[in-house]
């Protein structure tokens, strides 16, 4: 008996941040400024830190450090956050993540985004706890705290090595996906920007997953493997296919790389065909050609690993369920109005006449 499982389409790389064209330079570079000040963070480490603190208890130099987030100079605050960054994960201890925590709604600005950015330099699995008041903070009142929140969520969830299959990795990637498409609506650009370069690590690590899941699945002659796979695949279906209606709100921005976002993001998360289709069709006749062509690099991608699947033997019912959806790309994209490539059209078709024989079969 063959074994059935789900699909995902791969996300397209390039993004396109149309609306920085709309801000004025002088903003653009201030706001530019302070964000890069974040990346560089951890190659600035604070003499004063090192040298004062290193003999003191971890507790105690935790506290202090904390303390001094409130210190009025950007560099010698990032100075701070890379020193709390740099605490040995065997130190780090869920005390030390439980005042970061508290940090977080700090009365001062400074500290709750002194704390975000300590939670993005540690990333994974060591800060994993930290994520739902994360969450929370990215509807902060101050700007530089909202968008310290979202890169830091980005990192977390993309560097958690907790999870040997994937699976779960791929469903928080899913959840916590749907927050960052909301932060794409932020007043303030930086917010977005931090919003969007953690969509790309998060579906760029939830692509991955998944791929390398189905690769196992196709490539091996165990039955046990297979089972295990299929049986990973569909858990990433069922618990990801509710969050896409959160996500496709976004396919209604005014904003088109917004809107191609949200398609990437659909993309690299969802493993059920018949879930997604409906959103790429979406897309596939959005009235921006940027946005289109995010939908049909998708439609490509799935329709591809459709083909493989065929010779593998290996289909879901949401696979076989998702023909009619195909058979409307297929007529959307052979409008030739809509100036679409061939390779996309070609593959739509085989992978019909695939999914139907393999109905007939069955």
């Amino acid at each position: 008996m063959a074994f059935l499982y789900t699909e995902v389409p791969f996300m397209a790389k390039h993004i396109d941040f149309n609306f920085w064209a709309k801000v004025p330079n002088w903003l653009l570079a201030h706001r530019v400024a302070v964000s890069v000040l974040t990346f560089v963070s951890p190659l600035i480490v604070s003499s004063i830190s090192n040298q004062t603190l290193a003999q003191t208890p971890n507790s105690e130099r935790v506290d202090q450090l904390i303390q001094g987030l409130s210190n009025e100079d950007l560099l010698e605050q990032l100075n701070i956050v890379t020193a709390l960054g740099n605490v040995n994960d065997r130190e780090f201890s869920s005390e030390t993540l439980d005042k970061l925590k508290l940090a977080l709604v700090n009365p001062d600005w400074r500290v709750r985004s002194g704390a975000a950015l300590v939670l993005s330099q540690k990333g994974g699995l060591l800060v994993k706890d930290a994520l739902p008041t994360l969450v929370k903070t990215l509807q902060d009142p101050n700007w530089f705290v909202r968008s310290s929140a979202a890169r830091a969520i980005g990192n977390i969830v993309a560097e958690d090595t907790g999870d040997s299959n994937g699976a779960n990795t791929v469903i928080e990637a899913a959840k916590f996906s749907s927050y960052l498409v909301d932060a794409l609506q932020d007043s303030d650009f930086s917010v977005r920007f931090s919003a969007a370069t953690s969509l790309v690590k998060l579906n760029t690590k939830s692509a991955f997953i998944v791929s390398r899941l189905i690769s196992n699945l196709s490539n091996t002659n165990d039955p046990q493997t297979r089972l295990v796979t299929a049986e990973n695949l569909n858990n990433i279906s069922t618990e990801v296919t509710p969050i896409l209606p959160n996500l496709g709100r976004a396919l209604k921005h005014g904003e088109p790389s917004v809107r191609a976002l949200a398609l990437e993001t659909i993309g690299s998360i969802s493993t059920d065909t018949s879930a997604t289709l409906p959103y790429l069709i979406q897309g596939l006749q959005d009235p921006d050609w940027t946005v289109r062509s995010k939908a049909a690099r998708a439609v490509v991608r799935i329709v591809t690993n459709l083909q493989e699947k065929s010779r593998a033997n290996f289909f879901t019912a949401s696979d076989l369920n998702a023909i009619d959806e195909l058979q409307t790309i297929q007529q959307i994209l052979q409008n030739p109005q809509n100036h679409f490539y061939n390779n996309e059209k070609a593959g739509v078709s085989l992978a019909i006449n695939a999914l139907q024989a393999a109905s007939r079969n069955r």
